[in-house]
C-alpha cells in the first residue's frame, strides 16, 4: 500500500497506528554515541514503536529531548530511560510503544554504540508536536 493511499495521515487518527510499520533501522559507528555529546535521530515519520539494543560497553540514555538525555542521573531535569550494556550480563534491548519524530542518545561515561529499530506510521513527522516541556509534555525535558 503506498503512503498518499491513507485517508487521513492526521497524528491522531488511529487507523494509521494499526497498520503494519513501515521498517527504519540505523545502526551507530564504532564509540559513536559519547557522554560529552548528544547523538540524535529525527525520523521521517511519526513511530509507532521503537527498539533499541544497547551493543556498546557502557549504559546507554535514551530519552525524547537533547535536554533530558543531558542532565545527570539523579537530578530533576534528568528525563531518559537507560538501556544497560549487554557486557553486564543484563538484557540489553529495549521496546517502546511510543509515537514521537525523535529520540536522542548519549553514553553515561565514555562512549557506546546502539542499534535502532523504528515502526513508522504514514503521518509525516511535519505534523506531530514537538514533545518538550515547553508544549506541555512533562517528563521529557525542555527543547525538542
Amino acid at each position: 500500500m503506498a503512503l498518499k493511499s491513507v485517508s487521513k495521515a492526521d497524528p491522531n487518527f488511529v487507523p494509521n497506528y494499526q497498520l503494519a510499520a513501515i521498517p527504519f533501522v540505523t545502526s551507530s559507528n564504532i564509540d559513536e554515541v559519547k557522554d560529552s555529546e548528544t547523538t540524535a535521530i529525527h525520523f521521517p515519520f511519526v513511530t509507532k514503536c521503537l527498539k533499541i539494543n544497547n551493543s556498546g560497553a557502557e549504559p546507554l540514555k535514551v530519552g525524547f529531548t537533547d535536554a533530558g538525555v543531558t542532565a545527570g542521573i539523579g537530578t530533576a531535569e534528568a528525563n531518559f530511560f537507560i538501556i544497560p550494556t549487554a557486557a553486564a550480563g543484563d538484557v540489553c534491548i529495549q521496546e517502546f510503544d511510543v509515537r514521537c519524530k525523535s529520540i536522542f542518545f548519549r553514553s553515561t561515561q565514555n562512549t557506546t554504540d546502539f542499534s535502532l529499530f523504528a515502526g513508522l506510521t504514514p503521518v509525516g513527522s511535519g505534523s506531530f508536536p514537538v514533545l518538550s516541556e515547553e508544549n506541555g509534555f512533562n517528563g521529557v525535558g525542555s527543547g525538542g
